[in-house]
């Protein structure tokens, strides 16, 4: 009887491990943020095209931590999509975001056309942190790209004080776990 049990219970394990190794994917969340300094101006200065959130620019997803650690090359990707992107005001403190009108999230990368990731037009007084709209495409084209830039377009004016604001950004990753296997299979030998 206890031999039976054990032989069910090795052939779910063997079972399980054949799926997860046959191309069944798996979810990595990837996290980033970059910070820029808006200057201040006088109220008829418009502020520049592009906020420059440096950080965000030439990103290699598929070098990250997140994804290595778990086995996943470039190939294994099938998609990614935008989760989250939040803008906050970390200096002054009890800055907000009212002097923008409008912020556009691109993203580009060589050989593919430049697509809109998330927008805002809405940015009421006193609110010093904003969820973005976010647009249902996926990026995956993008990040397995050599490079994969970041950019905005935005209109308003200068705030009337510097003010810094944090760009963050979740990305959902899925791949297979068949970068996984290999790496185990790896391993062993």
């Amino acid at each position: 009887m206890r031999s039976l049990w054990w032989q069910k219970a090795a052939a779910v394990v063997v079972a399980v491990g054949f799926a997860a190794c046959s191309g069944k994917l798996l979810s990595i969340t990837v996290q980033d943020s970059s910070e820029v300094l808006i200057e201040k101006g006088t109220p008829l200065e418009v502020l520049v095209r592009d906020l420059g959130f440096g950080d965000f620019t030439d990103l290699d997803i598929s070098s990250r931590e997140a994804i290595t650690n778990q086995g996943v090359e470039p190939g294994d990707i099938s998609d990614v999509y935008f989760e989250e992107l939040t803008l906050s005001v970390t200096e002054p403190t009890g800055g907000d975001l009212s002097f923008l009108k409008s912020l556009e999230f691109y993203v580009a990368a060589d050989g593919l056309p430049t697509i809109l990731v998330a927008s805002r037009y809405n940015f009421p007084e006193g609110v010093s942190s904003v969820e973005m709209i976010l647009e249902d495409v996926d990026i995956v084209d993008y990040v397995v790209a050599d490079s994969m830039d970041i950019t905005t377009e935005v209109t308003g004016s200068r705030p009337d004080a510097d003010t810094r604001v944090l760009g963050s950004f979740a990305l959902k990753v899925g791949a297979t776990v068949q970068g996984a296997c290999n790496q185990a299979k790896g391993n062993k030998e």
